[in-house]
């Protein structure tokens, strides 16, 4: 499983969330996505998902606003993490030992 989550000060354009809703649906490996409240900039609420995305990922999808991260981390169905590369999250995975696919978004 792939867990995907930005953090809580990050944020992205729209552009860039629906081209990680698309890869992540097109990528056909299962996945936890936290999809949080002003995670698109200039979007406070919880920004829509892209149309089609959600039947499209049903059977091997999950999005949820917040996660334990590192809970999730330390479970043995997590086999990657796609990170902003903050360093609570950077040091989280490197000591549960699970391989990153980073996409810096500021300062990181």
């Amino acid at each position: 499983m792939l867990y995907v989550s930005l953090g809580s000060v990050a944020c992205v354009d729209r552009g860039t969330f629906v081209e990680m809703a698309w890869g992540l649906a097109r990528s056909g490996v299962s996945f936890l996505w936290v999809v949080r409240p002003g995670l698109v900039g200039g979007v406070p609420e919880v920004p829509p998902l892209p149309d089609g995305f959600s039947e499209e990922v049903r059977n091997r999808g999950k999005i949820v606003s917040w996660a334990p991260q590192r809970e999730v981390l330390a479970h043995a169905a997590t086999a990657a993490f796609w990170t902003h590369c903050g360093w609570n999250s950077t040091l989280e995975s490197v000591c549960e030992g699970v391989p990153m696919l980073v996409q810096p978004c500021f300062a990181d």
